[in-house]
């Protein structure tokens, strides 16, 4: 199916059915840390995982999003998706998770950059949003590092391990996209007079 480079060494590849038990096997490793923010890891089973997949590709047949391994040198180190597409408003929601060895090395806030520039650039979105646990600071972090807006937190909506959560909204608007485009190009080329 599709293979998109979104960095140097970090890739996005469409889950199939063959990926099953890698996908498995991945979950079932770092289940213990990924429980905490993300219920469906509470109870993952390799059923569960082959029912997900195959929901990924329906929404990929329909044009309503995708399940993806977020490959990082080859290796297989998450998940990044997107979801409640909407084509009347061009808007999406982006999902994503990274197994414990590959966090805090700045891999979730690239790849997300590099998939919602594609989904801008030159899939013609308007509006991406993220949403996950108020408590989860790393993925509140990429949305904020991004330049998402925080725009509402709904309160106990979200089935956290400990009872019901609050869940934050972020949103961002391919024309905010582009200006900080141009603001890091200028930055960019500033640095490179400075240095030449």
């Amino acid at each position: 199916m599709f293979r998109l480079a979104l960095d140097d060494d970090i890739e996005l590849a469409l889950l199939e059915e063959r990926d099953a038990e890698e996908l498995y096997a991945l979950v079932d490793a770092n289940r213990e840390h990924l429980r905490r923010f993300l219920p469906w890891a509470r109870e993952a089973t390799l059923e569960g995982e082959r029912a997900f997949i195959r929901d990924g590709l329906e929404r990929y047949a329909r044009g309503d999003g995708f399940s993806g391994a977020l490959l990082v040198g080859g290796v297989h180190a998450g998940e990044l998706g997107l979801f409640n597409v909407r084509t009347d408003v061009r808007r999406a929601e982006l999902g994503y998770w990274l197994a414990a060895p590959f966090e805090g090395r700045g891999i979730m806030t690239r790849a997300v950059a590099g998939l919602a520039r594609v989904l801008f650039e030159e899939r013609g979105m308007d509006r991406l949003e993220i949403r996950c646990d108020a408590r989860n600071d790393r993925s509140r972090a990429v949305a904020e590092r991004l330049g998402f807006r925080h725009e509402g937190t709904l309160r106990a909506v979200y089935p956290a391990v400990d009872g019901p959560a609050d869940l934050e909204v972020f949103g961002l608007m391919r024309a905010e996209w582009q200006q900080a485009q141009q603001a890091r190009r200028r930055e960019s080329g500033r640095r490179e007079e400075r240095s030449a």
